[in-house]
Order: structure tokens, then sequence, then C-alpha cells
């Protein structure tokens, strides 16, 4: 288990300890006042402050990563922070949670301009203060079900999603990601920081289902899937792999599960 799993998951994983999308965490942990303040600069920290930080990394590689990286990183495991989870355990979070609402997706506004929709409040109900902050203001509330089937949709158009925390343990939201995500972007294209945990599980291909159709390929976005032209199959890359299980989605032969991480001894304290 993550790290967050051992801190604030009583046993389990810790976004399936319901205690972690309540307002008792909330108020232990942050304030109204705090979060609308957040929420307001959420956008400028997005467009600017990454910018700002990646040119620094550009400039002075090494002394980012020695100095700023872990910094960077410690300070985002406190107060915004996210891990990869798959189609199953989003749902089963939709199920448990008393709230539901659907986001406007600040980040893409921030990487590509447009205003997409992939985003959902869960838990504490928080429009309160949404409706006073202009780049969360037009939600709309949805039922558990609603939710669900719009994540699946999401699933099979190759959306990989994730919880993520206003103050951690508090989880706030789950997201539904590719390559314009800036959590994407920031952690894995312009490597300037740590911004969520690999998911729980790890991705496994049967090779006696695959047929080396290369579709898992082309919907990774973490370049975990290789093609083996000599036995003509796909294979999973260990270490890169970050267990989202939307891959599995294009797979017309089922070839591709998914393998809690912990036994898989190459990758069980990778996250």
């Amino acid at each position: 288990m993550c790290e967050f799993c051992t801190k604030y998951g009583e046993g389990k994983k810790w976004y399936e300890n319901i205690t972690n999308y309540t307002e008792e965490i909330f108020y232990q942990v942050n304030s109204e006042k705090n979060l609308k303040a957040y929420l307001n600069n959420f956008y400028h920290s997005l467009k600017v402050d990454v910018e700002r930080a990646y040119k620094w990394k550009k400039r002075f590689p090494r002394i980012y990563n020695l100095i700023a990286y872990p910094l960077v990183t410690k300070h985002l495991m406190k107060t915004h922070f996210g891990q990869i989870v798959p189609l199953e355990d989003a749902e089963n979070i939709l199920n448990n949670v008393n709230s539901v609402v659907r986001l406007p997706c600040v980040c893409r506004k921030a990487t590509i301009g447009e205003n997409k929709r992939y985003c959902f409040g869960i838990g504490m109900d928080l429009t309160m203060i949404f409706k006073d902050v202009p780049d969360f203001r037009e939600f709309e509330k949805l039922s558990a079900q609603e939710a669900k089937n719009f994540i699946r949709h999401l699933d099979i158009e190759g959306k990989a999603h994730s919880v993520w925390t206003l103050r951690t343990p508090f989880i706030s939201s789950i997201c539904n990601c590719d390559r314009d995500c800036m959590a994407y972007r920031f952690q894995l294209k312009m490597k300037t920081g740590k911004a969520m945990w690999k998911g729980e599980y790890i991705a496994h291909i049967d090779l006696l289902k695959c047929s080396g159709c290369k579709e898992c390929i082309k919907r990774c976005y973490f370049d975990a899937i290789t093609y083996d032209r000599k036995n003509v199959k796909c294979a999973i890359d260990l270490m890169k792999c970050y267990g989202c299980g939307i891959c599995r989605a294009v797979c017309k032969n089922e070839a591709i599960n998914l393998l809690d991480r912990t036994t898989v001894a190459q990758v069980a304290n990778d996250w």
C-alpha cells in the first residue's frame, strides 16, 4: 500500500476510508476561507507557477532535482495530491459518498484553453464554496448513478481516473485525466515534482489471449506497454505502469487484467 494508505487508510486503501471524505476531516485540516482562497488562485498556480518551475528546472536541472523537486513534492503531499484508481474503485467511491457534483476542469483550461467537464467534486458538499469561485461556479449536481454512467463513458474514451485531496487527507474529487491533464504533464513530462501516487494495481497481459494488435499501446499514457515483434505480443513495463486499467477497454480479446501491486515483488514498493 502507498504511504497514504499506511497513514490514513485504517487498514484499507486510504481512498476506501470513508472518513477521509467527511466534514470532520475537512475542518481538521482546512477551513472554508482558506479553501476559497486556494481555489481562486488555482488557475494562476497551474498556468503561471508550474511553468515558472519548469523554466527553473531547465535552467538549473541538478539544483532543481536536488533541492526544489523534493520540496515541491512535500508541499503537494500536504495540499493537493492524488492517486490513480481503476474504474471499479472509482465506482465504489461514488457508491459511498453523499454528494457528487460535476465540475469544470481547470487543468484543461490551463493546458489547452478549453472548458472540459471531466471532474467530480465528491463527499462533503462544497457547493457553497464553489459558487463563489469563478472557475468552479458552473457545477451541476449528479446522482451516483449518473456519475458512474459518465465515468464509464470516459473510461471507454480513454480517461485515467484519479482521486485528489484538498489538504491531505481530505479527499475532494475524482478527476479523469489524459495527456492534457496538468498533473500528468507536471509529473511525467516536465518532471517538476510528484503530484500523485501510482495506483494500487499493476496491469497484466495474458499472452495466450493477446493477439498483438497494439491497441493497448496507443491507449497507454504512461508508455508502459511494449511490443515483442518476435512473439507478436504486447507486454507491460512494470516500472512504468500506473495501474489505471484504461488499456482494458480497447482489448477486444479481454487479455488485460489488474493485479494487486503489492503481490508483484518488482513493483510492490514502487509508488
